[in-house]
C-alpha cells in the first residue's frame, strides 16, 4: 500500500487526481489531503438542488463534480479527505465494509466508539462525522470519504441547505446531524496532528506500506484533467440529470409562474402559466438553448433587456431569480 499526503488544498486538483490514479495506476493507494472550502456532489446529482447558490456565489466556494455517486459533502480546511485506491475483492466489487471498517478501527485507536449507518455513514453517537462512496473502474475501486475533524459547521449548513425546489430523477443527498471529531479526542490536537497520527497509524495497519510521492509526470496529468474537466461547468453543473423548477417573475400586476426544464444543462421547455398575452411567452422562449448559467441568462437579458421591460419584468433581477 502507498500511503501519500497530498500537499495541495486546490480541490480541483485533488478530485481530478483521484480520477487519475484509479484509471492509471496499479499500486494499491491512500491518499489523504486537506481541502479549501469547496462543495463536492455526487456524480448522478443535479447540483442546483445540492446548494445555497446565492451563498455559494457570495463566498467564492466552488462547486465540483466527483466521480462517484452519493450525496453532496462540504470541505474546508478542518476536513480530512482520504482515497483508497485498490484493486476490487473477490467477492461483490461493491464492499463499503471492506474500507469503512479502516476508518473505524482508527478510530477506535484514537478512543472514540464509532457506529456505522446503513447507508455506509459513520457517527459519534447521533452525529455523523464521515461520508463515503465509492467508484468502481474496471478491476479497479475507489473509495473515499471525509472526517470532519474541526469543519466549521455554520458554513457547512448554509452551503449544502438548498433553497429551491427541483423535481428530477436526480439522487438527492440524505441529511444527517453533523459533529467535529476534535471536541471528541481524549486530549488536544490540530488537525495536522490528527492527519500524522492518521498516516502513522495507516503505515502500521497495510504491512509493507511505504510514503509515496506523486512523479512530476502524474502532477502534469493531474493538473490537465483538473483543467478540462474539473473547473468546467459542463461537467460540475451541465452534467446533472434533466431537471424542472418554477421562476416567479414580478411582471406589472403580478407574479408569473414560468415553469422551466432543463436537459444536459440547457433549458428546452419555457411554460409561462396563465400569461395575461402572448408576447412573453413568445419572447421567455428564446430562452432554449442557452444553458442554465447565470452568465447565459445575463447575455440573454442583455439582448432583449428591451422586450422584457415592456412585458412589465424587472430586468434588473431577472437572471437571480432563476438561481435563488
Amino acid at each position: 500500500m502507498l500511503i501519500t499526503f497530498r500537499p495541495y488544498s486546490d480541490p480541483y486538483i485533488n478530485i481530478a487526481a483521484e480520477e487519475y490514479f484509479v484509471k492509471h495506476s496499479t499500486d494499491d493507494m491512500c491518499m489523504i489531503w486537506i481541502n479549501d472550502r469547496s462543495v463536492i456532489i455526487g456524480k448522478h446529482q443535479n447540483a442546483y438542488a445540492e446548494i445555497n447558490y446565492p451563498f455559494l456565489k457570495a463566498n467564492n466556494i466552488p462547486v465540483i463534480r466527483r466521480i462517484s455517486g452519493g450525496g453532496a459533502v462540504y470541505h474546508d480546511r478542518g476536513n480530512v479527505n482520504f482515497s483508497f485506491i485498490t484493486k476490487t475483492g473477490n467477492g461483490s466489487q461493491v464492499d463499503f465494509g471492506r474500507f469503512t471498517s479502516i476508518i473505524v478501527k482508527f478510530m477506535q485507536s484514537l478512543g472514540l466508539e464509532v457506529n456505522i449507518s446503513k447507508r455506509n455513514s459513520l457517527f459519534v453517537g447521533n452525529l455523523k462525522f464521515s461520508g463515503h462512496a465509492e467508484h468502481i473502474f474496471h478491476n479497479r475501486v475507489l473509495h473515499h470519504g471525509t472526517i470532519l475533524f474541526s469543519t466549521d459547521l455554520k458554513i457547512l449548513q448554509e452551503a449544502i441547505t438548498p433553497i429551491r425546489e427541483y423535481q428530477s430523477k436526480a439522487m438527492p443527498s440524505v441529511r444527517s446531524d453533523v459533529g467535529n471529531v476534535a471536541p471528541l479526542l481524549p486530549y488536544t490536537i490540530d488537525i495536522h496532528g490528527f492527519v500524522e497520527l492518521f498516516i502513522s497509524w495507516l503505515l502500521r495497519f497495510y504491512e509493507g506500506s511505504v510514503l509515496y510521492e506523486a512523479k512530476p509526470n502524474e502532477h502534469e496529468a493531474i493538473r490537465n484533467l483538473a483543467d478540462t474537466k474539473y473547473k468546467i461547468w459542463e461537467w460540475n453543473f451541465g452534467y446533472s440529470p434533466a431537471y424542472t423548477f418554477t421562476v416567479y417573475l414580478q411582471t406589472f400586476t403580478a407574479l408569473t409562474p414560468i415553469i422551466c426544464k432543463v436537459e444536459n444543462g440547457k433549458f428546452v421547455q419555457i411554460d409561462v402559466v396563465q400569461p395575461e398575452s402572448q408576447a412573453l411567452p413568445l419572447l421567455l422562449s428564446n430562452l432554449k438553448g442557452i444553458f442554465h448559467k447565470e452568465e447565459e441568462i445575463d447575455n440573454f437579458v442583455q439582448k432583449n433587456k428591451q422586450e422584457l421591460e415592456q412585458s412589465g419584468i424587472n430586468t434588473v433581477s431577472f437572471s437571480e431569480q432563476f438561481f435563488s
